[in-house]
């Protein structure tokens, strides 16, 4: 099906569509020009995946880590809250889901254009193996492709791009069919990471400030210092697979990371002084989005992360948690 958006993909003038994928407008030769070192990625991939193979499927872009292109895949719906691809696997197997199952993976998702801030029409989530960074996976070939440079976001191994309806607060979730239309709005993601408004670093502060969460960039370090701890102490290192522990007891690791953060913070706050700031004043309407946005987009840690991360997993058994 056409897009009804019939405006250039390049300058939002009324365009023509592609005439090969025929779901991409263009005003004319020099847009179409222009757009054609990202468009080639996929033109060809989305005629051939135009239409679900059966029901209850969801259209999603597949970043091979071996191949320079992207390509469109038809992916089973999970059923649930929030209406997600059953990845199989896609992403490998091994570590915490033990061999035979599928890799565990995490995900971040932006629902705002990354120059401008404007919310986009739906929610777009990248996922991916949550231990690509140590586990030997190799640099993904496809995601440094479509970005032809800086790339701000490196991700080693197989990664997925799917998308969400951005719904209201008690509303169900459904999927969205993604096409050639998202991809310069991921390549640019992928580049520049997630937009960050005026007062970015204020509502940062303040949210850091609560010592009850961690930002996802900083968890490695945390970890690395709290297993140091650990062997420093002649403690063992935990290691976890679905096949041989109680997911509980991993639960319970976890809330005991976030005991020995208290005393890192504390730590860093002397090593690393920064400049004190006045939070006595209340969160106003934009703050509070903000922070509301920041949390789904899965960009911090608190203790209840750990458990969502698992529940995303497709071979968690059903009342495990």
């Amino acid at each position: 099906m056409a897009p009804t958006n019939k405006q250039c993909a390049v300058c939002s003038e009324p365009g023509k569509l592609c005439g090969s994928c025929e779901n991409i407008h263009y005003c004319g030769p020099v847009c179409q020009k222009a757009d054609w070192k990202v468009h080639k990625l996929l033109c060809r991939s989305f005629k051939a995946a135009r239409d679900p193979p059966g029901p209850d499927m969801m259209r999603v872009i597949a970043f091979p880590f071996h191949s320079a292109k992207p390509e469109f895949l038809w992916m089973p719906i999970k059923p649930g809250e929030v209406k997600r691809p059953l990845p199989g696997k896609f992403f490998g197997s091994g570590g915490f889901g033990g061999p035979g199952r599928p890799a565990l993976t995490d995900e971040l998702s932006f629902v705002q254009d990354i120059k401008t801030g404007k919310r986009l029409h739906h929610r777009i989530t990248v996922q991916f193996r949550d231990e690509f960074r140590t586990d030997g996976s190799l640099p993904n070939a496809s995601v440094l492709a479509l970005t032809g440079g800086p790339c701000l976001k490196k991700f080693a191994g197989p990664v997925l791009v799917f998308g969400n309806t951005d719904t209201k607060e008690g509303e169900k979730i459904q999927s969205i069919d993604l096409d050639t239309s998202d991809l310069n709005v991921i390549r640019y993601w992928f580049a520049i990471g997630f937009y960050e408004c005026e007062n970015e670093q204020l509502y940062m502060d303040r949210l850091m400030s609560s010592g009850n969460v961690q930002k996802k960039s900083d968890m490695i370090q945390l970890t690395e210092a709290y297993e140091q701890e650990l062997r420093t102490k002649g403690r063992p290192i935990p290691k976890f697979s679905l096949d041989d522990i109680d997911i509980k007891k991993w639960l319970e690791y976890n809330e005991a990371l976030y005991e020995f953060k208290k005393n890192w913070d504390a730590k860093n706050k002397v090593e690393n002084p920064t400049e004190q700031r006045d939070f006595s004043k209340p969160m106003d309407k934009e703050e509070l989005a903000w922070r509301e946005e920041l949390r789904i987009s899965g960009r911090y840690y608190d203790q209840s992360s750990a458990k969502e991360v698992l529940e995303s997993q497709e071979w968690i058994p059903e009342g495990a948690l």
